[in-house]
């Protein structure tokens, strides 16, 4: 084997397990083929391979065991997400509780209290938007939340104090921007889920808002809150269907986040910054890429031993 061909072996071997079965030696013959004389593959054709592998991963997030368009996945996240995100105000909602409480709120210091109250309020502008049917314009407002929390995350100390608890937002929210974006939209979604979806995970999002206020920082309050998102997750998305669980997947994000947060502080306390980046981000998409691909490994298996 020449050295070329290990290099583009590794490089295939982004690509999933099923997917290399199938093409993984042709794609190689007309990488070799195409390569020449060089004895490596240029900058350029890493990088579209690599990228290729990424793209084909996230399509089986929402797509995993066939038979499910991730088009109708993103108009549910189109939908339902905005509403969803806004949990994520909940520690910011209970620091304004406490200082309405004090009478002191003229005196809160928001940029260490409620730092990422911008972000909270462009999506309840999306939230209105898209229940408006105001597609574009809510695509807009998602994109401008997406900007100002990742600002805020870079170049506001006090933010990094939630890097751990404040991913799954993040990452929800990229995701809603792009369904927001790319899938046939959240008129599609409300055709899938009705509007009974819609006020489920309304009705959700102020019952866990209210528990996480009144049971701030009590485990059994947090743990409380993340039964009620996962359940009210999943009846609004319609867990009865393939669909609808790919989109509660999604949307879920921000539970599994807090519960590897719950696990940090419990057991590690804090760690280094580029450590919860790495744990914090990375870790719920490779979440996302196993339980995506599950449905499908236990289909293969189960065809196995037939």
């Amino acid at each position: 084997m020449s050295g070329l061909e290990r290099r583009y072996r590794r490089l295939l071997s982004w690509y999933p397990r099923d997917h290399r079965e199938r093409h993984g030696e042709e794609m190689l013959v007309v990488l070799m083929s195409g390569a020449r004389d060089r004895s490596r593959p240029t900058p350029r054709e890493s990088l579209d391979l690599v990228w290729g592998a990424v793209r084909l991963h996230l399509r089986r997030v929402v797509a995993a065991d066939g038979g499910v368009d991730p088009r109708d996945v993103l108009a549910i996240v189109a939908l339902l997400g905005p509403v969803a995100l806004l949990t994520g105000a909940t520690n910011g909602v209970h620091e304004i509780g406490w200082w309405v409480r004090a009478d002191a709120l003229a005196q809160m210091p928001w940029l260490e209290q409620f730092p990422d109250a911008p972000v909270w309020v462009l999506w309840g502008v999306v939230a209105v938007l898209v229940l408006r049917g105001l597609r574009r314009t809510a695509a807009s407002f998602a994109w401008s939340a997406v900007a100002v929390c990742v600002l805020l995350a870079a170049f506001v100390p006090f933010q990094r104090w939630w890097i751990g608890m404040d991913s799954g937002w993040l990452l929800t929210g990229l995701l809603t921007a792009v369904a927001l974006t790319w899938s046939p939209g959240p008129a599609r979604g409300r055709a899938l889920v009705g509007g009974r979806g819609i006020v489920v995970m309304a009705v959700t999002v102020v019952v866990a808002g209210v528990v996480g206020v009144l049971g701030h920082n009590q485990p059994v309050a947090e743990l409380l809150r993340l039964a009620l998102l996962v359940g009210g997750t999943l009846a609004a998305c319609g867990s009865g269907s393939r669909i609808g669980r790919r989109a509660a997947l999604i949307l879920l994000l921000p539970s599994v986040t807090a519960l590897l947060g719950l696990a940090q502080w419990s057991v590690l306390g804090r760690i280094p910054v580029a450590a919860e980046v790495a744990v914090f981000y990375g870790l719920p998409v490779v979440v996302l890429l196993a339980l995506g691909g599950l449905p499908r490994r236990i289909r293969r298996a189960g065809s196995r031993h037939r």
